[in-house]
């Protein structure tokens, strides 16, 4: 989503990159300050061993993006849990014996 948004992945292919990754809190965007403007860094150590470098255009983009998905997801999920208990309720019997639900 990072890439989507904007943001540049910067890989740590020398010993220094990689020194500098290390030192970056992981997995979270970080803003700071380069020349006058505010850049934001994501440090993925894990994944990709990479550096995600962005602007503040790239930042609104990905939070943007970031709150269609987690609608999207609460979405789908409200959906299966009512496909769930749709499924539910066609295998109970209102009916009964009596064949007039009480």
């Amino acid at each position: 989503m990072l890439a989507a948004a904007g943001f540049r992945m910067l890989p740590a292919d020398t010993p220094e990159k990689a020194e500098h990754l290390q030192k970056l809190p992981p997995l979270k965007l970080t803003p700071r300050k380069h020349k006058g403007q505010v850049q934001y860094a994501y440090a993925d150590p894990y994944s990709c061993h990479c550096l995600y470098v962005g602007d503040e255009q790239a930042y609104q983009q990905y939070q943007r993006l970031s709150l269609e998905k987690n609608l999207a997801d609460e979405e789908r999920q409200a959906a299966m849990m009512n496909q769930a208990a749709a499924a539910e309720m066609d295998s109970v019997d209102f009916w009964g014996p009596f064949g007039t639900g009480f």
